[in-house]
């Protein structure tokens, strides 16, 4: 059982070295995306050095190196949570600090007062903090406005009740076990912790082979990249334009003439629907038709007007197009919607 534990925690420290290595050399995507997959990563590689330890030991216990890894387990679930959070909206450095910066603090105080005999007590509680993290984390991943993300969101939330799913069994095993209810061995017990790193190498492998496939965003547009702030002011005023001026109702709305509207280069406009909401512009557009459709069917003072009328007056043109697009945001047909008010 031992030889078979260390053998399982080399491969997995191999693995996770290669993938340390993959994401911090990688020049596509997101740079911070690529850095906290790869810390993370590196993270369960020296836990999974450290397990291997337990067999056969080779560092010392009282070394530096080994007291600075008892603190891993601190970062894993940050560095998981602010992945996500890169994904739908790239966090500041200001908060990506907030999030580490306490942890590396523990690791500072630890090696200035070299206190013995706390790591199962660290454990216990690096665990509950893993939990907090992943309640939050699929908290944001579940929220109602996700449908701009749905795509990444569609496989990131079954890893995340896997990893969810795992921390529990482990923290049960702990709290089992502090009672003197033993299911395992002293040593497949220490090693209980690989197991968090499946998860978190199915969603590296998933980010590493895919291009886009799976909703990790890259870096579309090169040629014309826009700062956070310049990103956020055309979106304000886009979403203006739409929401206050209602440009939607206009007949045949091209990216063009919208662009024209607003006073904002097609590429930027393109580039701030897509990067920002997830939708191409004509998705964009029919968003905000259908909800003047679903508003206006609902208001009595338009009883006089027909399902038709209605539509041709929040922008569309073709009556067919719209029964069938009404049908498929809805799953009612038009006149079902309207007689929701009775």
């Amino acid at each position: 059982m031992v030889k078979t534990l260390s053998i399982v925690s080399l491969i997995i420290a191999v693995q996770a070295l290669f993938l340390v290595i993959h994401f911090f050399l990688k020049k596509k995507g997101d740079k911070l995306l690529n850095y906290l997959l790869g810390f993370l990563c590196l993270s369960f590689a020296i836990i999974s050095i450290r397990t291997y330890n337990y067999f056969y030991p080779f560092i010392d216990l009282n070394s530096v190196v080994y007291r600075i890894s008892n603190h891993v387990y601190w970062y894993v679930a940050p560095l998981l949570y602010l992945f996500i959070l890169c994904y739908d909206r790239k966090p500041s450095s200001r908060k990506v600090f907030y999030h580490l910066a306490p942890y590396t603090l523990i690791i500072i105080i630890d090696l200035l007062f070299n206190k013995d005999g706390y790591y199962d007590d660290l454990v216990v509680f690096a665990t509950i903090q893993m939990a907090i993290y992943l309640i939050l984390a699929i908290r944001y991943s579940i929220r109602p406005n996700q449908k701009k993300s749905r795509q990444f969101f569609s496989w990131i939330i079954p890893s995340l009740y896997t990893f969810t799913l795992l921390i529990f069994f482990n923290f049960l095993y702990m709290v089992l076990d502090v009672f003197g209810v033993h299911l395992f061995s002293f040593k497949f017990g220490k090693s209980l912790f690989l197991l968090l790193s499946f998860p978190i190498f199915y969603i590296a492998y998933k980010e590493m082979n895919s291009e886009n496939e799976f909703g990790i965003k890259p870096k579309k547009y090169k040629t014309s990249p826009l700062s956070n702030e310049k990103t956020e002011q055309y979106l304000r005023k886009i979403e203006k334009a739409m929401r206050e001026e209602k440009l939607f109702l206009i007949k045949n709305l091209t990216l063009k003439t919208f662009s024209g509207l607003v006073g904002i280069q097609s590429r930027h406009v393109s580039q701030v629907i897509n990067h920002d909401l997830g939708l191409s512009f004509s998705e964009y557009v029919l968003k905000y038709r259908l909800e003047e459709v679903k508003k206006n069917l609902l208001n009595p003072d338009n009883n006089n007007l027909t399902i038709h009328g209605i539509a041709q007056n929040s922008g569309f043109t073709s009556n067919s197009r719209f029964n069938y697009l009404f049908k498929k945001e809805t799953g009612l047909t038009p006149t079902q919607f309207r007689n929701q008010k009775g």
